[in-house]
């Protein structure tokens, strides 16, 4: 018995070490709720790279505008709720810094596009809000790419959508599909933020909630929960972003990383047993980055059929392309071949003289004749890049 009474003893001394903590959390936590006062968020040294404490006080601007309207944050519904959404955001510094590194990339391109159809620049942050700036994301409902398009939608734009195609995934097709779509619904409603609201909930609910509940704008509407966070989300990602440096993210962009791909674009139709190893070999760039370059090809292997819309690497790394002669592999459309040397005409016809191409192009290949432009062409049609 004198052996096991301080183990015992021992056994209760431990489990009160366990016990105590929790309890006075517990009263604790009661307490704050019974005042009303809630713990001050933990806030670390170096956050972000800089140097100090990270502020946790930022607040809303004066006056805060979406698309040339202003949001309306003296009513006070409207000004919690934009808050809501401003406040978890300044406090979720990944991911606003992978948006901001994402954006190098994608922005341009949509910031043009805006430019160019004359629609609000503050419209490229409903594709943040939509996607997080991944032209890959797909939802649970369906909706993929950058403007997560469903797939019929996507067909009424004229963006192919198929079981070995799916252009929603190119970030730049996709595009002018998504801009005409809020165009619409800009003409339809007359409000941009009506419109960014049609475009997540679709344009018949919010007209019916428009007319069933008596209301003038978006921010006195009833509708789904996802719907009513939508406009506030996009108009908190254009606040967060744009006065990054004010809410303690570095004012420097990294330099060199998520630049624009640049690439090369066909249409081509694939003769059967054409795999991903073998047009790797062709066009000479790795298998990885033919694959990164063509996302909206279904297939894991082997591509057959078209014509599709085939991107490869800048031509700058194929050092035997130039612009003297259009060959062809059947079933593929023209590339061009410097280097090449003629070897004399076939006797008694008109055709054009034959060629040795250079090395490393590989069998298979035609002529199609001499240009010193380079052409694209399908069994003996001309191809349009930009079949939509």
């Amino acid at each position: 018995m004198s052996r096991t009474l301080p183990i015992r003893e021992s056994l209760a001394l431990f489990m009160l070490a366990l016990i105590l903590p929790s309890c006075r959390a517990i009263e604790q936590g009661q307490a704050e709720q019974a005042t009303g006062v809630l713990p001050q968020p933990r806030v670390h040294a170096g956050d972000l790279g800089e140097p100090g404490v990270r502020k946790t006080d930022f607040q809303l601007p004066a006056s805060p505008m979406i698309c040339g309207a202003r949001i309306p944050i003296d009513r006070p519904a409207v000004r919690e709720r934009l808050e809501f959404e401003f406040l978890l955001l300044v406090h979720n510094p990944a991911q606003v810094e992978l948006w901001r590194r994402r954006a190098l990339r994608y922005f341009p391109l949509i910031e043009s596009s805006l430019r160019n159809v004359g629609l609000p620049d503050d419209l490229k942050y409903l594709a943040v809000g939509e996607s997080d700036l991944r032209p890959l994301a797909v939802s649970p409902a369906g909706a993929a790419g950058l403007w997560q398009f469903m797939p019929s939608t996507a067909r009424g734009f004229g963006v192919k959508v198929s079981r070995a195609e799916d252009q929603r995934l190119l970030a730049d097709v996709a595009l002018p599909a998504g801009l005409e779509f809020l165009r619409e619904l800009n003409g339809r409603f007359g409000d941009w933020p009506l419109a960014m609201a049609a475009y997540n909930a679709g344009g018949g609910r919010v007209s019916q909630a428009l007319s069933g509940q008596g209301a003038s704008d978006y921010w006195e509407l009833n509708l789904p929960k996802e719907t009513e966070r939508y406009v506030y989300r996009i108009a908190a990602i254009k606040l967060v972003m744009e006065g990054a440096p004010a809410y303690g993210f570095n004012d420097r962009a990294p330099s060199g990383l998520y630049a624009p791909r640049n690439f090369d674009q066909e249409t081509l139709t694939f003769p059967k047993g054409t795999t991903w190893a073998s047009l790797a070999a062709r066009y000479g760039c790795p298998y990885k980055e033919l694959k990164l370059l063509n996302p909206h090809l279904a297939s894991r292997s082997v591509l057959e059929g078209g014509p599709y819309v085939f991107r490869t690497p800048k031509k700058s790394v194929w050092p035997w392309l130039g612009s003297c002669i259009d060959i062809r592999r059947p079933g593929l459309s023209v590339g061009t071949v410097s280097g090449a040397r003629p070897v004399g005409r076939r006797r008694g016809r008109p055709n054009p003289p034959r060629f040795v191409l250079p090395r490393g192009l590989g069998p298979g290949w035609t002529l199609l004749g001499t240009s010193l432009t380079r052409r694209k062409v399908e069994d003996g049609n001309r191809s349009d890049d930009n079949q939509r």
